[in-house]
């Protein structure tokens, strides 16, 4: 077994729910590498693990700006360096349903 592998095992329940969700979404590519599954939509990478709880998802800078007002006052969901990235903290249902709402606006942002 790969340490990668042993890594995606240690993630919490919620984050596991969410990949095997993600896995199903026809716009959606699943790439499973070292540093542990990533999707990506059109050949851009918009969803990826980054912690046992934490998943990452790019929405774009004018999405995040749109956005601004309901993410800056929801605790799970944290800016990251890249300004068109936010980390989502999923460790509750509510916040599993919460990433997946993001990520259907990232599949927007991202699709011509």
């Amino acid at each position: 077994m790969t340490a990668w592998r042993r890594e995606a095992e240690r993630r919490g329940p919620y984050v596991a729910r969410a990949v095997a969700e993600l896995r199903s979404w026809p716009a959606l590519a699943a790439s499973d590498g070292r540093r542990g599954t990533t999707f990506a939509v059109s050949g851009t990478e918009i969803v990826r693990l980054s912690g046992a709880d934490e998943i990452q998802v790019r929405l774009t800078a004018p999405a995040i700006d749109r956005l601004r007002p309901y993410l800056s006052t929801c605790e799970q969901v944290q800016a990251c360096e890249d300004r068109a990235w936010v980390a989502v903290y999923v460790d509750a249902e509510p916040d599993l349903v919460l990433l997946l709402a993001l990520t259907s606006v990232a599949i927007k942002a991202h699709v011509p």
